[in-house]
């Protein structure tokens, strides 16, 4: 017992008095959230790249372009997904052979891209931070690499467009992040490789990978129970790839992410799915030591505390190695330690920029976002700009309405923890889209509780607006003695409260113009009450 007692204190002890980090799950684990990115509460993203150049989501992504141009008939699942695209190309730009994805690339020139009003945008929506898109699945890097040619500096629009952006952001005072998608480049082009087109050519390597491809995969269609009836040959299981990654692949991926972390000293470096696989592990282990002791380097953080944020999703980071994301998804109760919900202003799997596509109502992202923060999460939302660098004027609308919204009811937001429940919910608040998703219809009977820092200010924020009155029964049988004002936020005077055998009664006055999601202020003279039970 007392060797354990040695061993355990020997450990605890060397954890204390290490000051870097090592690449292995133990020292990684030293690591906390910053305080910044659990005040923010809300960032905006974006997804562009050379995809925003076709605009064209077919029965799937606009994003997914460079995936489903080269993919034949039967060769995808979800009834045959991929084929729209693919004959839409070959319509309008011809045989993807002669005509491949990277004759897109001199079309993406951002000629109108202003970082400056990117960043003036961001402000004016109430996002803290902004996260740039470092390169997609199609592995075009939008920085100024010197470890690929196939980058926004050599080509294209031939400017440093992460640099830009960078520098633009600081400026303003917020948080600057970077994404990267490119672990899952190798697979990204598999039908490109599967089928023999442009990526064959050793010239484009860096551009679409050099995967392991197996021989004999040109005849594999999917299952029949996937598509009834289409094509013949081998069969597949579409959650298996059908390519692997080449040592070459792994080591590009690492290379790419360490450069793109050290030009930028970004506060926060967001990686999609991809690089799950246990043939990544050792790669993972090594980003994850390598960023967060240049952060401290850099002089933001120290051991411990890096003051920088990792995105990941799932298992690909272990439990409190990284902040977990969730996309489009996330917690159905309070968790632990502060987390991310990534989504998008297009519905559905869309999320590069579409002509004629219709994003989400602003009133539905604020009702998420409320929904996010009551339980510790934090919501990066993406937007998605015209090749030339432009956003979509309902996109700008959104940005505003929701700048608008926050201007009034932020107190309710930013630098809020949650109270000791997250909220009371209506009896519909969730529903399933046609692909499993749950997604939020909230209700009049809907509630979502933030609070102060120091405890004595609680904001129990309506998503719908219920008419004369709103009861919230998490305070039935509860001593409320100690509240000293109950207010509406964005409405003038205190509003009548009474404790009542079914909670806490107040009567509500007019509907602010707003018109979205509303936070009733509760101020207590001490400490918040808890509910019944606590």
């Amino acid at each position: 017992m007392r060797k354990i007692f040695f061993l355990v204190t020997m450990g605890m002890v060397a954890a204390t008095l290490a000051s870097s980090y090592e690449p292995t799950w133990e020292s990684l684990k030293n690591y906390e959230a910053p305080e910044w990115y659990e005040d923010a509460k809300l960032g905006f993203w974006v997804h562009w790249g050379v995809y925003s150049v076709p605009a064209f989501m077919g029965d799937h992504a606009g994003e997914w372009y460079g995936r489903w141009m080269y993919c034949k008939e039967g060769q995808s699942s979800r009834h045959d997904q991929a084929l729209a695209t693919h004959q839409h190309h070959l319509e309008t730009y011809g045989d993807p052979a002669v005509f491949g994805y990277k004759d897109f690339i001199p079309m993406f020139k951002a000629e109108n891209f202003n970082a400056d009003e990117w960043a003036d945008l961001c402000v004016m929506g109430g996002a803290k931070f902004f996260t740039m898109m470092g390169a997609h699945h199609d592995s075009f890097c939008l920085w100024d690499t010197k470890l690929s040619k196939w980058n926004s500096v050599n080509m294209g629009p031939k400017r440093d467009l992460v640099g830009e952006i960078e520098k633009a952001v600081r400026r303003k005072g917020l948080k600057f992040g970077v994404s990267n998608h490119t672990a899952w480049n190798y697979c990204f082009f598999q039908w490109n490789h599967i089928n023999g087109y442009d990526a064959k050519d050793p010239a484009y390597e860096d551009l679409y990978g050099t995967p392991i491809v197996p021989d004999g995969l040109d005849e594999v269609r999917v299952r029949p129970e996937e598509q009834e009836g289409k094509g013949r040959g081998q069969w597949f299981d579409r959650s298996r790839n059908l390519i692997q990654p080449s040592e070459r692949d792994l080591n590009r991926w690492l290379a790419r992410t360490k450069e793109l972390a050290d030009m930028y000293q970004p506060d926060l470096y967001y990686f999609d799915w991809g690089f799950r696989p246990s043939v990544w592990e050792s790669r993972r282990l090594e980003f994850g030591a390598h960023y967060y002791n240049k952060a401290m380097e850099w002089g933001k953080g120290t051991f411990g505390a890096p003051d920088v944020v990792i995105n990941a999703k799932g298992t690909q980071f272990k439990p409190g190695t990284a902040v977990r994301d969730f996309e489009r998804g996330g917690m159905d109760k309070i968790a632990d330690m502060v987390w991310q919900t990534d989504d998008c202003v297009y519905n559905d799997h869309n999320w590069g920029y579409v002509p004629g596509v219709a994003i989400k109502p602003t009133n539905q992202i604020i009702d998420q976002l409320m929904d996010i923060i009551s339980k510790r999460g934090v919501l990066m939302l993406s937007f998605a700009p015209k090749a030339d660098g432009i956003f979509p004027d309902d996109q700008k609308a959104m940005m505003r309405e929701l700048g608008e919204w926050l201007k009034i009811n932020g107190e309710a937001v930013y630098a809020t923890r949650p109270y000791e429940v997250f909220g009371e919910l209506g009896s519909q608040w969730m529903e399933k889209d046609e692909h499993g998703r749950k997604k939020m219809i909230a209700t009049a009977d809907d509630i979502r509780f933030t609070r102060n820092k120091s405890n004595t200010v609680l904001y129990a924020t309506m998503l719908k607006w219920p008419g004369e009155k709103v009861v919230l029964k998490t305070f039935k049988e509860v001593d409320l003695s100690g509240v000293s004002s109950v207010r509406l936020l964005g409405a003038e005077g205190d509003l009548s409260w009474q404790p009542t055998e079914a909670g806490l009664e107040i009567q509500l006055a007019r509907k602010p113009s707003y018109g979205m999601a509303f936070p009733i202020r509760i101020e207590f003279e001490q400490q918040i009450a808890a509910p019944a039970g606590k």
